[in-house]
C-alpha cells in the first residue's frame, strides 16, 4: 500500500501529522501529508478493529446472457482497510472459457470415469482501485511541458477480476483456545490471544466475493453455480447483536435494523 513516494501506509508505524502556524508555507507535500495521515489512520482502524470483508450488498448474480456475472451495489473493506463502494450494479463481467482439459492416466484411485472438477471452478475478487481524473491547468505541468496540465482529483473506484481455482470454505471454528472456563470467559486466555503479534499486511489486498462453477461451452450458469458463502464478512454491531440473540435461542426478527439504521 503505497502513497506514491515509497512510504507504506499499511504497516504499523508512528504517525506524523501536519502542524500549522501563522506564516507557514503550505505546498503539495504538506497537503498530501494531511490527507495521508487521515486516510492511513482510518484504514488502520478498519483493518485491525473492524476487519475486512463485506459490510452489506455485493451479491453476485448471473447475467441475463447466462455467460456473465453482475455484482450488485454494496460496501466492503479490503485487506488493507480501504473502503470499496459499488454504487450501482456493475457491468456484466463475461466468464472466461473453460481451460483445456488435462486428462490424467487412469489409476485405481482415480478411474477414467472421474472428473477433475477443480478446473471448472474460478473465484471472483473485488479490488480497490484509484484513478486520476479531472485535469486542470497547472503552473508546472505533470502531463507534458506543452499542455501544462495535471489531474485535479483522485477517484476511488473498484475492479473485478476472475482468478483460477475454488476457494475453501470459511473457517468458523473458535480461534481462541479454552475461551470458556465453566460459565465464565477465560480472560487470561483472551489476553494471551490478543497479545500475539499484530497481523501482517497481506501482499494481495483484494477480497473474494464468490466461487463460480464454469458452464461448458454450450451451457449457461446454473442456479447453484455461484457460491457467495466463501466471502469474508464484517461483523457489525447489528450483526453481532443478532448472533447473540440467535445463540440464546430467542426468535430473531429482521423487521428493522438496530443501532438507528432503520
Amino acid at each position: 500500500m503505497d502513497n506514491g513516494n515509497g512510504a507504506c501506509l499499511c504497516d504499523l508505524k508512528a504517525f506524523v501529522r501536519n502542524r500549522y502556524f501563522y506564516g507557514k508555507l503550505l505546498d503539495v507535500y504538506h497537503f498530501e501529508l494531511e490527507q495521508n495521515y487521515l486516510n492511513a489512520k482510518r484504514w488502520l482502524l478498519n483493518r485491525l478493529v473492524t476487519g475486512y470483508g463485506v459490510i452489506c450488498g455485493l451479491d453476485v448474480q448471473a447475467g441475463e446472457d447466462g455467460r456473465s456475472v453482475v455484482v450488485l451495489p454494496g460496501l466492503a473493506i479490503d485487506k488493507w482497510g480501504r473502503e470499496i463502494i459499488v454504487p450501482t450494479a456493475s457491468k456484466p463481467l463475461a466468464l472466461p472459457p473453460l481451460p483445456p482439459a488435462t486428462p490424467e492416466a487412469p489409476s485405481a484411485d482415480h478411474p477414467a470415469s472421474d472428473c477433475n472438477c477443480d478446473e471448472h471452478w474460478i473465484h471472483l475478487v473485488i479490488c480497490y482501485h484509484e484513478c486520476l481524473s479531472d485535469p486542470v491547468p497547472a503552473l508546472g505541468g505533470d502531463c507534458d511541458q506543452n499542455g501544462m496540465c495535471s489531474p485535479g482529483s483522485v477517484r476511488e473506484r473498484y475492479e473485478l477480476e476472475f482468478k483460477e481455482g475454488k476457494l475453501p470454505a470459511v473457517d468458523v471454528s473458535c480461534s481462541v483456545p479454552d475461551l470458556v472456563a465453566g460459565t465464565a470467559i477465560n480472560y487470561p486466555a483472551l489476553a494471551q490471544y490478543v497479545s500475539g503479534l499484530c497481523p501482517d499486511c497481506p501482499d494481495d489486498p483484494c477480497m473474494a466475493l464468490a466461487n463460480i462453477h464454469l458452464p461448458d461451452s454450450a451451457g449457461v450458469l446454473a442456479s447453484g453455480s455461484i457460491d457467495i458463502a466463501v466471502r469474508p464478512i464484517v461483523y457489525t454491531n447489528d450483526l453481532l447483536h443478532d448472533l447473540l440473540v440467535c445463540l440464546t435461542n430467542k426468535p430473531a426478527t429482521q423487521d428493522h435494523l438496530r443501532g438507528g439504521k432503520s
